[in-house]
C-alpha cells in the first residue's frame, strides 16, 4: 500500500466523515487495512496516494481545495516525515508505522505543530484524544 505521510495521522483519527461518499469509502477501506494488517508493507509518500484519488479536490495530482491547499498539504507531509524520522518512499510495516506514530507524536503540542489549521481537527479522534489528555494534565477543561 502507498500512503501520503499526513494521511497516516488522518487514518488514526478518522471517524467516517469526508469530502464525498467516495472519499469516505476509500478512507474507511484504507483505515481498516492499515489497522488490521500489521505486516502489510506501506510505502510513505509526500505526494498523492489512493486516498487522494477518491478526493473531489484532487486534480492532476494536486489538492485544489483552496488557493494554498497544495502547498499546505505538502508542508504537512514533510512535517510528519521529519517528526517520524522518515523519508518519502520509505517502506515500513503497517504495525511498525502505527507504533512509530504513537511513540513520536504522543502529545497534543506535537500534533498541533503538524496539523495546525487542519479543518478536520475537531472531528479527528486522535487530535481530540491527545487534547483531552493535555487538558487533564494541565488542569484545563473544555468549554
Amino acid at each position: 500500500m502507498k500512503i501520503r505521510a499526513h494521511h497516516l495521522l488522518c487514518v488514526l483519527g478518522f471517524q467516517g466523515l469526508g469530502y464525498s461518499p467516495e472519499f469516505i469509502k476509500k478512507m474507511t477501506q484504507v483505515k481498516r487495512i492499515i489497522e488490521t494488517s500489521s505486516r502489510l508493507p506501506v510505502k510513505i509518500l509526500n505526494s498523492c496516494d489512493e486516498i487522494c484519488s477518491a478526493c473531489p479536490n484532487q486534480q492532476n495530482g494536486r489538492c485544489q481545495k483552496g488557493e494554498y491547499s497544495h502547498k499546505r498539504v505538502k508542508e504537512t507531509d514533510e512535517k510528519v516525515l521529519s517528526v517520524l524520522g522518515l523519508k518519502s518512499l520509505d517502506i515500513l510495516s503497517a504495525g511498525k508505522l502505527l507504533k512509530l506514530i504513537k511513540k513520536k507524536i504522543d502529545s497534543f503540542q506535537k500534533l498541533v505543530k503538524i496539523c495546525g489549521i487542519c479543518g478536520w481537527r475537531e472531528t479527528c479522534t486522535y487530535y481530540t484524544g491527545l487534547r483531552k489528555k493535555w487538558q487533564k494534565k494541565e488542569g484545563r477543561y473544555e468549554t
